[in-house]
């Protein structure tokens, strides 16, 4: 089995914008939780939709590499990791919105 080369750095890069995408929006939802300050809560709609681009277009130059490539478990564990995040965000977006309600009652 051939070593997978990765000209283009993507595996490294989307597995560190998976993780810093996980570990910001943990940040934004703590702080969101913590201060309950709505200022927090924009922040985190609008980091979602710039992680969520980001993120797709990383995916898609993964899938994109795993059709050609001999060695593809490295390609499937990046893969692995952007989805993971998926119903995370969703997650936090679920206790987001839990939160606002609260202060808006």
């Amino acid at each position: 089995m051939k070593a997978l080369k990765d000209e283009t750095g993507i595996i490294k890069t989307s597995r560190l914008v998976a993780i810093l995408s996980f570990l910001f929006g943990s940040l934004i939802l703590l702080f969101f939780y913590l201060t309950e300050n709505t200022l927090f809560m924009l922040l985190g709609m609008v980091f979602l939709f710039g992680a969520f681009i980001l993120n797709s277009i990383l995916l898609i130059g993964l899938l994109l590499k795993y059709s050609e490539d001999d060695a593809q478990k490295d390609l499937r564990i990046s893969i692995l990791i952007i989805l993971a995040n998926i119903p995370i965000a969703y997650c936090y977006y679920q206790i987001a919105m839990h939160i606002f309600s609260t202060i808006i009652d």
